[in-house]
C-alpha cells in the first residue's frame, strides 16, 4: 500500500508535470528553490544571504530556470523584483511543492523522535527579547539535536511569514485572530511607567495621572503593540501626554529614561535587571493598570511536525517565564 508521504511526493511530481510535461527533464529542484526564495523575499540580495551563496550565483540559477521554462519569471527593478504573470503562477506551485517537502521532512523527524530538526519562530519585540529566549533554552536542553531560530519583527510580518510557511509559529504582544491561524493567550503582560530615580518625579511615592500632564513621555514607535495598549489606556484615563521621543525598542526606551530624558512606558518583563541595578524605578500612578496578552499563534495545519508539537506542548502545559527580579513599584 502506498504511504501518505509517497502519495504527497507523487502529487508534487504531478504539479510540475501539470505546468510543463517536460519540466522534470529540464528543471531541477535546486533552481526552483532559489527562485522560490527570491520570490518570497522579493530580493536577490536577501535571497543570496539566506541561501548563503553569492548574488551572481542566484541570478545565474534564476536565468537558467527561465531559459529551461522558456518564459520570463520576474523583472529586476531598482528596488527588488516584480514577478511576471508566469512568475506568479510558478511561485504558487513552488509554495505547494516545498510545503509538501517540509511535510515529508516533518514525517521523517517524527520517526526519528526529535533527535534532529529545526524550528523557526517569529516574534514581536517584547516576547522576542524577554520571553522566548528563556523558553528556547529550556526546549534545547530537552532536545539538544534540534536547532531553534528566532526572528524578531513586527506582528504583521510574522503573520505573513507563518502563512507563507517561512516560519513555524509566532508570539506577539496583541491578540491574533486571522483565518488560517490558531492562537492562544500565553501570559498577561503589564505595561509600567518608569523614570530615573534622579528625575523630578522619581522622589514621590505615588502620583495621579494629572500630575504627569506636563512630563516628557518616551514611547515605543508607532505601530508597537506596547505603545498602542498604553495610549489606549491613557486615553481612557483622559491623560494629556506629551510624546517627546519615539524609540524602536524597549532597551532604547529604558536607556533614555535612565538618562533622565523623560517618563517611559515599557513591558514589566523588561525592567527587572534595571530596577535591581538602580538605573530606573517603576512609578506608582493611581488608576494606572495597563495589561495586554502575549499571544502564541501558528498555522491551522492537519499535520503538525513533531518538533512544533513538542514546543507548543511546552508553552501550553508549562508556560515557562524568565525570572522577573524585584519589579514592584
Amino acid at each position: 500500500m502506498t504511504s501518505p508521504v509517497n502519495i504527497r511526493i507523487m502529487f508534487a511530481y504531478g504539479i510540475l508535470r501539470e505546468y510543463n510535461p517536460s519540466v522534470m527533464q529540464s528543471t531541477n529542484f535546486h533552481q526552483l528553490h532559489i527562485f522560490h526564495t527570491v520570490a518570497g523575499l522579493g530580493s536577490f540580495t536577501r535571497a543570496a544571504e539566506q541561501l548563503q551563496i553569492s548574488q551572481p550565483a542566484v541570478s545565474i540559477q534564476v536565468r537558467e530556470l527561465e531559459r529551461n521554462l522558456g518564459a520570463t519569471l520576474l523583472h529586476r527593478m531598482r528596488r527588488g523584483i516584480q514577478l511576471t504573470e508566469t512568475g506568479e503562477s510558478v511561485y504558487g506551485y513552488t509554495r505547494r511543492i516545498f510545503a509538501l517537502a517540509e511535510e515529508m521532512q516533518a514525517s521523517v523527524q517524527d520517526i526519528q523522535g526529535l533527535r534532529t530538526g529545526r524550528l523557526t519562530i517569529g516574534s514581536s519585540t517584547t516576547p522576542g527579547e524577554y520571553i522566548l529566549p528563556w523558553v528556547m533554552g529550556i526546549f534545547q536542553e530537552r532536545y539538544p539535536g534540534v536547532d531553534v531560530a528566532l526572528s524578531i519583527s513586527n506582528t504583521r510580518s510574522v503573520v505573513e511569514r507563518i502563512l507563507n510557511r517561512e516560519l513555524d509559529m509566532g508570539m506577539a504582544g496583541a491578540p491574533v485572530d486571522i483565518k488560517g491561524l490558531v492562537s492562544f493567550s500565553y501570559v498577561a503582560d503589564e505595561i509600567v511607567m518608569i523614570c530615573s530615580p534622579n528625575h523630578g518625579v522619581g522622589g514621590k511615592a505615588s502620583h495621579r495621572i494629572s500630575d504627569l500632564s506636563g512630563q516628557r513621555f518616551i514611547m515605543r514607535e508607532p505601530g508597537s503593540a506596547t505603545r498602542e495598549a498604553a495610549e489606549e489606556r491613557l486615553k481612557a484615563l483622559g491623560a494629556d501626554v506629551n510624546v517627546a521621543m519615539e524609540l524602536g525598542s524597549n532597551e532604547a526606551v529604558k536607556r533614555a529614561v535612565a538618562a533622565g530624558l523623560g517618563v517611559g512606558l515599557v513591558s514589566k518583563f523588561s525592567v527587572g535587571p534595571d530596577v535591581m541595578a538602580g538605573f530606573i524605578k517603576i512609578m506608582t500612578v493611581r488608576g494606572w493598570k495597563c495589561e495586554r496578552p502575549l499571544t502564541v499563534f501558528y498555522r491551522d495545519d492537519t499535520h503538525m511536525p513533531a518538533i512544533q508539537k513538542a514546543f507548543l506542548e511546552l508553552l501550553q502545559n508549562e508556560r515557562p517565564l524568565p525570572p522577573m527580579g524585584p519589579v514592584k513599584a
